[in-house]
């Protein structure tokens, strides 16, 4: 499922619910078209929508150390070393891979945060 969120110049946020051969369809606009809400990049950011940069995930090097959050560990991190095998391409792949232990220790806070009731 594509879950890219574009936001409007004036706050508003959408989902983009399908994107398929350059066409989105998004979850909700207030612009009518003629194509039946479906539009293409272009349209989209002459309407103001802006889409989110996309940024390329920090991988360590082979053999070197990162961290992951530690969700059942008391300290709130966990290590591993880096083999480009399967489980760290996983890991990698869920935004789990950490340089720092600080930065492991707050997406370990943001992950429990979301289970708190």
């Amino acid at each position: 499922m594509y879950e890219q969120i574009l936001t409007h110049k004036t706050g508003k946020t959408v989902k983009i619910l399908s994107h398929h051969q350059e066409i989105y369809i998004i979850s909700r606009t207030d612009h009518k078209s003629a194509n039946n809400g479906n539009f293409t990049k272009e349209d989209l950011i002459a309407y103001g929508w802006a889409f989110p940069v996309e940024t390329k995930k920090w991988k360590p090097a082979m053999n070197k150390s990162y961290y992951i959050p530690g969700v059942t560990n008391p300290i709130k991190w966990n290590f591993s070393t880096w083999y480009n095998d399967e489980l760290d391409n996983y890991r990698l792949a869920l935004n789990l891979v950490c340089r720092t232990k600080k930065e492991a220790i707050a997406l370990t806070d943001k992950m429990l945060g979301v289970v708190r009731v």
